[in-house]
C-alpha cells in the first residue's frame, strides 16, 4: 500500500457534495488538497475547513472544468505551489433531465462540455505537466451506474458517464507502459445535494452514503503501480 500522506491531489467539484467528501476522505489521509470548483465562495470556505481539521495544505481553485483556459492555469498554480501531483480525481459533472425530444442542443452540449471534456482536459494537463515526467501517479474517473446502463430522461447525461468510461480505458491502454494507474468508478444514486435538488429525491429509494465512495477512492490511491484497478463499481441494496 502507498503511503498517502504529503501527496498531492487534485479533486474536481470539490465545493461541495461528492468531491467534499473525496477531498475530506484523503485530506484525512494526510494529502495536500487542490480543490477546483466554480463556486469560489463555497470552495474557498470548504478548504479552509479541512486545513485547519485535518492540518494539511490546501488550494483553491475558482475554475471551471469546461474551460481549457482554466484547466490549464489551475493544473499549473497546482504544480507551482505544491512541485507535482500525485492523484487526479475527476469528480465535476452536471445533470440535467428532459427525454431525448425535449433535449435542446444547449443541454446536451453544456453536459458533454462539464462532465465529457472537463475530465479529457483535466486528465491530458496533468498528464502533461506533472504525472508523464516522473512516470507516477493515479487518475480518478468518477462515472455512474448511468454510464452502465440507460436511465429515463437522461441520454445527455448517460452519454456523458458511457464517454467517461471510454475516456478513462483508452487513457490506460495509452499509459499501460508507464507507472500511472487509472481506475473508473461507477457509483449509484449518492446522497448529495445534486441529488436532493433532483426529481430523484425520495429518501425510500436507497442512497449511497457520499463517504463510502470517498473511501473507495482513497483505497485505490493507496494501491502500489503493480495493483490495477480498472473499475470499481458501489451501488445500494435497493439499486441491485
Amino acid at each position: 500500500m502507498v503511503e498517502l500522506a504529503g501527496r498531492v491531489a487534485l479533486v474536481t467539484g470539490a465545493a461541495r457534495g461528492l468531491g467534499l467528501h473525496v477531498a475530506a476522505e484523503l485530506a484525512r489521509a494526510g494529502m495536500k488538497i487542490a480543490g477546483l470548483d466554480t463556486r469560489k465562495e463555497e470552495l474557498e470556505a470548504a478548504l479552509e475547513d479541512l486545513q485547519n481539521r485535518y492540518g494539511v495544505a490546501t488550494l483553491p481553485l475558482p475554475a471551471s472544468v469546461a474551460s481549457e483556459q482554466d484547466v490549464i492555469s489551475a493544473v499549473d498554480q497546482t504544480v507551482v505551489t505544491f512541485g507535482r501531483i500525485h492523484a487526479l480525481v475527476n469528480n465535476a459533472g452536471i445533470r440535467m433531465v428532459a427525454p431525448v425530444w425535449e433535449t435542446d442542443t444547449e443541454t446536451w452540449d453544456g453536459m458533454m462540455a462539464v462532465n465529457l471534456r472537463g475530465e479529457f482536459l483535466c486528465t491530458r494537463e496533468v498528464l502533461r505537466q506533472s504525472m508523464l515526467e516522473r512516470d507516477e501517479g493515479r487518475l480518478i474517473f468518477i462515472s455512474s451506474i448511468a454510464g452502465r446502463r440507460g436511465a429515463p430522461h437522461s441520454c445527455a447525461y448517460s452519454a456523458t458517464k458511457w464517454g467517461i468510461l471510454g475516456l478513462a480505458h483508452s487513457t490506460a491502454q495509452d499509459l499501460k507502459d508507464t507507472s500511472i494507474r487509472v481506475t473508473a468508478i461507477t457509483p449509484g444514486r449518492i446522497e448529495t445535494p445534486m441529488a436532493h435538488e433532483s426529481e430523484q429525491w425520495d429518501p425510500e429509494r436507497g442512497w449511497l452514503d457520499p463517504d463510502a465512495v470517498a473511501r473507495a477512492v482513497a483505497f485505490c490511491l493507496s494501491q502500489d503501480p503493480d495493483t490495477i484497478i480498472p473499475e470499481f463499481h458501489l451501488h445500494h441494496q435497493a439499486e441491485l
